[in-house]
């Protein structure tokens, strides 16, 4: 980020300003001169063509107008240096962090559960200090490396379908970086694997927590945020400094002093999301959680002494669902795919469609917003897009025929299964092409979010102590609202005309009903969006 004149405690000059005033003061100066070849004034023709462009003291304005542009390009580069959150990474590492004693991160691989054939009694040797060359590891196909975490034992109908048997083990890993946040049914072949083990084992949901080394604006933002809180005999603000130094996939630690007891500590992290898509991108991986605990926890801990009471947890999602109106163009590519969309917004709850039972993939039942208008005339194929819940994004369905069954509920057929799996509930959109921006669009508003409470602050005794920390007014707020529209607003620029916000399930998250339990975080749930 280039800091601008106002900013700064210097003028600075655009491209030809020296140059024209340079000029200026040469024309100034003939004019009150004698021409030796006439012994004459000037004309203000001479005047005006010796310094016309081209001419030789227009080339040496220009050539000096340029000379010192590269100067104040100079001053302007050091000038941002010297702050933080403008400086570029050769001092932004090599002067500010030495001064503050902050390195940047460095890269951690993803984490997930995995189902392991084997035959029951198969035992899988796990070390939570990764690498560990006593610990089981394998490959998957790209030659990225995977360590079982937590040493586990083969049984009996063991695997996450319940009939196959294995073990259920939890791994991460040892080479780093995004491209290990596998994907479900992704395959690890074990390389030093018990004998009980031959068949590779599977994902069983996505792995997240694998980034990469820490980049210039997450570890300026560390760094400021040091800066600006003073850390000092285990206050808030240095276990929140551990917190986020102990794994680069940590995006942020909260702390609740005294929640649990006098002297309790607890912390609560959310993880980067990285490339990882839906509500649960934020929930912090087995491998994150395990790390963190291991750097905070005494008596091991490097940092933290004995004797607090330290807890380590992450947040738990809670879902808002909410449906929202837009005023883009009809029949556009940026807006409504069809000139009449369909179907609309409901006038009274439910403002939303969604699926009411399915006979198949392809054929199904939606209820429309109570209100909402019928199929428009001639219209037997509208374009429809599905919300995905557990990936935060709308496909586009592939319709052949949709017509009125009875009352509010329309008969919908499609030519092609959807790539996720529909289910009663499913909310129901017209379609658009903005489809994936205004979907990303809301999952990062929802990014912005922090956890909640963990005691009810007006209510409990310990409020005055166990109140989270950073506070929502300072970073990471906890409310969702219409906020969401200034961000649509923003991405979608002059195509959306105008926004509301018509249904919005939660706004605030709630307070457990056990300061033992973690805090809870706002995630995306079911959205579906309307003409207006």
């Amino acid at each position: 980020m280039t800091a601008t004149a106002i900013e700064r405690q210097f003028a600075t000059f655009r491209r030809g300003v020296i140059r024209d005033e340079i000029l200026r003061s040469f024309r100034v100066g003939l004019r009150q001169l004698t021409n030796p070849d006439t012994n004459l004034a000037f004309t203000e023709l001479e005047v005006a063509t010796s310094t016309a462009r081209l001419s030789r003291w227009y080339i040496e304005a220009d050539a000096l107008d340029l000379v010192l542009l590269t100067v104040q390009q100079r001053d302007l580069y050091f000038t941002d240096q010297a702050r933080v959150d403008r400086a570029a990474t050769s001092f932004l590492t090599g002067y500010h962090g030495l001064m503050w004693g902050e390195f940047k991160l460095s890269a951690v691989g993803g984490s997930g559960p995995i189902d392991a054939p084997a035959v029951p009694g198969t035992i899988f040797v796990g070390s939570a200090t990764v690498p560990d060359a006593a610990a089981v590891f394998g490959t998957d196909p790209a030659g990225l490396r995977y360590q079982v975490l937590f040493t586990a034992t083969a049984t009996a109908g063991g695997l996450s379908d319940g009939t196959t048997d294995g073990a259920q083990l939890q791994v991460q890993g040892i080479d780093t970086g995004p491209d290990t946040n596998l994907d479900v049914a992704a395959e690890i072949l074990w390389s030093n694997g018990p004998p009980g083990a031959p068949e590779p084992a599977t994902v069983i949901t996505k792995f997240s927590g694998g980034v990469g080394i820490e980049t210039d604006a997450e570890f300026a933002r560390r760094l400021l945020d040091r800066i600006r809180k003073k850390q000092a005999a285990g206050n808030n603000a240095q276990f929140r400094a551990w917190g986020r130094e102990a794994n680069a996939a940590v995006e942020d630690a909260f702390i609740y002093a005294t929640a649990l007891q006098a002297g309790s500590v607890r912390v609560a992290i959310m993880q980067k999301r990285g490339n990882v898509q839906g509500p649960l991108g934020r929930i912090p991986s087995i491998g994150t959680l395990t790390d963190v605990t291991g750097y905070l926890t005494p008596p091991a801990s490097p940092v933290v002494p004995v004797p607090p009471l330290v807890v380590v947890t992450g947040v738990v999602g809670e879902s808002v669902d909410t449906t929202l109106g837009l005023a883009l163009p009809f029949g556009q590519s940026n807006g409504w795919d069809d000139l009449d969309p369909w179907p609309g917004l409901g006038t009274s709850a439910p403002v939303y469609t969604d699926i009411l039972s399915l006979s198949s993939q392809t054929s199904f039942k939606i209820t429309r917003g109570t209100g909402s208008i019928d199929l428009p005339t001639g219209v037997t194929a509208p374009s429809l897009m599905a919300w995905n819940a557990l990936t935060s994004r709308w496909e586009a369905l592939q319709v052949t025929s949709a017509g009125l069954d009875s009352g509010d509920v329309f008969d919908v057929v499609l030519s092609v299964a959807p790539a996720f799996t529909l289910v009663a509930g499913t909310r129901i959109s017209p379609d658009t092409d903005q489809r994936d921006l205004i979907a990303e669009t809301t999952e990062d508003y929802f990014d912005g979010l922090g956890p909640g409470e963990l005691v009810d602050l007006t209510t409990d005794s310990r409020a005055h102590r166990a109140y989270r920390a950073p506070r929502p007014n300072e970073d990471f707020p906890q409310r969702a609202g219409s906020a969401l529209l200034s961000r649509l607003r923003d991405s979608l620029g002059a195509a959306l005309a105008d926004s509301t916000q018509d249904e919005i399930s939660l706004t605030l998250p709630t307070v457990p009903s056990d300061p033992v339990d973690e805090p809870n975080l706002l995630v995306a749930g079911d959205v579906a969006i309307y003409a207006i």
